[in-house]
């Protein structure tokens, strides 16, 4: 078995040699993931573990929410603004209130959100190297 130092390293890795894309995408899919398990949490009754996945995944579209770049990404960074401030409100109902209606509602659209990003980086970020050139401008609508 893999100690655990190793894998916090490689997963520090992953993160600071990534793309600014793929760091949006990563965040995208932890919040699926610790929204996935508030959702088995509330099955079990784990009100205290629920209530720690819904923080872990409300840090995560804060952070999503801190990153946003207006001035560059436009209207598209006001409605991501306008989304993110609505899945907060609603993780903060589904952590103090018994419902799972909110966490669903959040969920569904991180997935959705998950999947365009996934479209916009595939065409953002070419596949094979490109030639030594002047830097493109990278058109993501985020400042971290």
């Amino acid at each position: 078995m893999v100690p655990a130092n190793f894998y916090n390293e490689y997963k520090q890795n992953a993160v600071s040699t990534s793309s600014q894309g793929q760091l949006i995408l990563m965040m995208y899919e932890a919040a699926i993931k610790f929204l996935n398990l508030a959702l088995q949490s509330h099955e079990k009754n784990d009100v205290s573990n629920k209530s720690l996945y819904i923080r872990k995944a409300h840090d995560i579209v804060n952070e999503l929410s801190c990153c946003l770049d207006a001035e560059k990404g436009g209207d598209i960074a006001n409605r991501l603004e306008n989304l993110y401030q609505f899945m907060l409100m609603q993780l903060t109902l589904g952590n103090i209130k018994p419902e799972i209606k909110p966490l669903k509602d959040v969920k569904r659209i991180l997935v959705i959100l998950n999947e365009a990003w996934q479209k916009i980086i595939v065409q953002e970020e070419p596949t094979l190297p490109a030639p030594a050139s002047p830097a493109q401008p990278n058109r993501i609508a985020a400042r971290c």
